[in-house]
């Protein structure tokens, strides 16, 4: 997955309670992001840098294979 979608995803969820799923090649449970305080492009291809709430996460996009979110307009 390219990064510009998935960041433009995120940046969408900055103090919003949308969650995201995302799932990694190789693994098939998806990993939640919820609670999103930034996301900030790295200086690696495909890097991102994301902050939660709770954590922060390092992603390298190019390990994406499927990012989803939960409806919030229901």
């Amino acid at each position: 997955m390219e990064r510009g979608p998935l960041l433009e995803i995120l940046h969408a969820m900055v103090g919003t309670d949308k969650e995201l799923s995302i799932i990694f090649r190789g693994e098939d449970n998806p990993l939640e992001i919820r609670d999103v305080e930034f996301a900030e492009r790295l200086t690696s291809s495909q890097g991102i840098l994301l902050k939660t709430k709770a954590n922060q996460i390092w992603i390298d996009s190019s390990h994406v294979s499927a990012a989803w979110q939960v409806r919030d307009d229901i």
